[in-house]
């Protein structure tokens, strides 16, 4: 095997590099790398964790990874961010999203996410819905602040035209939706939620 083949291959399985970072990187067409790595019989990556790859080598936003050992504080703060999932999370597809229009539900969920799954900050999402008779800007920054979150991390605001919500006590703030894609992360929450469920 020539050695360009080898730094091909290394690159795609132990430097987790995408196709067309190793094509860039090594200055050759992106069917060459291709090639190489259907010759060598390397299995291709699905579509999730291309993006959790990719996430991690080029834009530097890191896994998560589970805290082991809790504290009972700890452990109490699992069963809450769990059992706020169970009610409000979706369950299906690749991301961990959970809405609400609380916001210290939102910033209990959130710390779940920060202090238990420890997941990197930079790949939260959160989207913003609001109502015709509230200030986008103004919401947007008060979530910002409340749930630590900078401004560049959210989404565009979804606005429900024809609709009024600020004189309904839990729309203040309007609603919020965090969002962190890993379908792993995912599996993990859904599988707490089925172990919880059983016990409880």
């Amino acid at each position: 095997m020539e050695k360009l083949e080898e730094e091909i291959i290394f690159g795609y399985e132990k430097k987790f590099f995408s196709v067309q970072q190793i094509a860039d990187n090594f200055k050759i067409s992106l069917a060459k790398a291709r090639y190489v790595l259907n010759k060598s019989g390397i299995k291709k990556r699905t579509i999730s964790e291309a993006i959790k790859k990719i996430n991690l080598t080029k834009f530097d936003k890191g896994n998560f990874k589970i805290k082991e050992n809790l504290s009972d504080l700890e452990e109490e703060l699992k069963i809450s961010g769990v059992m706020l999932y169970w009610g409000e999370g979706t369950k299906e597809g690749n991301t961990v999203a959970f809405s609400n229009s609380n916001p210290e539900m939102i910033a209990l969920f959130l710390k779940f996410l920060r202090k238990i799954c420890n997941i990197s900050g930079k790949r939260i999402r959160a989207l913003l819905h609001f109502y015709e008779d509230q200030n986008e800007i103004l919401l947007r920054k008060w979530w910002s602040k409340k749930l630590k979150i900078p401004k560049n991390q959210f989404s565009k605001s979804y606005l429900h035209k024809n609709k009024t919500g600020s004189y309904h006590k839990n729309s203040k703030y309007g609603t919020i939706s965090i969002r962190y894609s890993d379908k792993d992360l995912l599996k993990i929450i859904n599988k707490w939620i089925q172990e919880y469920s059983e016990k409880l």
